[in-house]
């Protein structure tokens, strides 16, 4: 069994321009909330069996969720699991919840995605899934492009060999007992990671690249919103 964990738990506030904005994974984007577009991707995908999505309380108390899959028909979206404004809680809240159901003894792989990457594919997450079970740990990533410099207190350090270095994305995808180890370990030393895969290497497991998409953006700022909507139209049209 295959299982994506989505974080969705924390409240987005480079994005909001008041208190009562909607968190930015509820945001619309082209008429359909960001999360929707982002959850039936792995909807279709015939490599994932379930879906888990970690939010925020009060959503998870208002029954957001549930309404967004009946509207949407989303059928593999498993009910909701409260999240934390700290995207690593809200992914070992939702992985937690995993070891402490009936699904511990079924799940093999769990793809860890950015509720606000909204143009992932099935057939990115399916290349995941082959990597992730094949070598235990595959981050989707892609090539930098530009010229990447080490900047400290304003001054250039150094500059980077660029054919080393990659901009990492989701999905990240992984065996469930090596994940679980490693969320473990982290919240017993207090360990915070930038993303799932850092946590791989800081256990000492090997992470290997599939690269990733152009247009797998994370909507983060007000102008992310903007390009995500000119990508939609564009994609709508082919």
């Amino acid at each position: 069994m295959n299982i994506a964990v989505i974080p969705a738990g924390g409240q987005g506030r480079r994005m909001q321009s008041s208190n009562t904005s909607p968190s930015k994974q509820f945001l619309s984007l082209g008429g359909v909330p960001l999360i929707v577009h982002t959850l039936r991707q792995f909807e279709k995908c015939s490599d994932i069996d379930a879906i888990l999505v970690a939010l925020p309380i009060q959503a998870v108390d208002d029954g957001v969720l549930s309404k967004l899959c009946q509207e949407y028909e989303l059928k593999k979206v498993l009910p909701a699991v409260v999240g934390a404004t700290e995207r690593q809680l809200s992914i070992f809240a939702a992985l937690d919840f995993i070891a402490n159901s009936p699904l511990h003894e079924k799940v093999e792989i769990v793809a860890i995605h950015d509720a606000v990457r909204p143009f992932v594919t099935a057939k990115l997450i399916s290349k995941s899934i082959a990597v992730a079970r094949e070598t235990g740990a595959a981050l989707c990533a892609l090539a930098a492009t530009d010229t990447i410099k080490e900047v400290v207190n304003g001054k250039v350090l150094r500059t980077l060999p660029r054919a080393n270095i990659y901009q990492a994305q989701t999905p990240q995808t992984f065996r469930y007992s090596l994940i679980l180890e490693a969320h473990r370990r982290a919240v017993a030393e207090n360990f915070f990671a930038t993303d799932d895969a850092m946590l791989m290497e800081w256990i000492g497991h090997t992470v290997t690249i599939v690269e990733g998409l152009a247009e797998n953006i994370k909507i983060t700022k007000p102008a992310d919103l903007a390009l995500a909507e000119f990508l939609l139209s564009q994609l709508k049209e082919e």
